[in-house]
């Protein structure tokens, strides 16, 4: 007998001979006690209507308890605001610092600290929007793309429409008066022409 229990050991066979249905079962109790010997503990009294309403429903003790259980779900405290825990690293205080100096620490006073966040959220932005706005505007109209730069905006403006007999009055164009950039306009460069 030990040498066949030694032969299973060395085979790795296992001992229990299980059968899949039986496996399968086993490993959905592992699942279901999630590797725990006893099954999760419930804490509220009488959780379903069915249990409440069954046998004449609850009694007065049993109404006290779900009472004082539904009442302890309630939270007692408001939101703590603890700027300790979740401290900002030292690239955001710096880059806050403007938005919180100028704008939530004054307006908190006046019109609360809900609203002040939300100033204090939106006016840095539209103030970035803004002077990237300004920025792009002054690109677009002081550093126009030429015939010299490369990488810069270029606009083009609409041609006008031109109706009935103006249709036939198009001035006429040479090849290389297209996508010019200002290139025949120059005031450099001449002799190489």
């Amino acid at each position: 007998m030990a040498n066949i229990s030694k032969k299973a050991d060395e085979l790795k066979i296992d001992p229990v001979m299980e059968k899949p249905w039986q496996r399968a079962q086993r490993f959905e109790k592992y699942d279901y006690y999630c590797k725990s010997a006893y099954p999760p503990m419930q804490l509220e009294p009488l959780p379903f209507e069915r249990n409440r309403l069954a046998n004449g429903g609850m009694t007065s003790e049993q109404r006290a308890l779900r009472k004082q259980w539904v009442n302890d779900q309630i939270l007692h405290h408001e939101a703590r605001e603890i700027p300790e825990v979740q401290p900002y690293n030292i690239f955001r205080r710096i880059y806050r610092w403007p938005a919180d100096t100028f704008i939530f620490n004054p307006a908190k006073k006046f019109i609360g600290a809900e609203r002040a966040d939300l100033l204090r959220y939106t006016i840095p932005k539209a103030i970035m929007a803004l002077l990237g706005s300004y920025f792009i505007w002054y690109q677009i109209k002081y550093h126009p793309s030429d015939w010299m730069t490369d990488g810069r905006v270029h606009v083009f403006r609409t041609k006008p429409m031109l109706l009935g007999e103006d249709a036939h009055k198009f001035p006429e164009k040479d090849p290389t008066d297209f996508n010019d950039r200002g290139f025949k306009s120059r005031k450099a460069l001449l002799s190489q022409e």
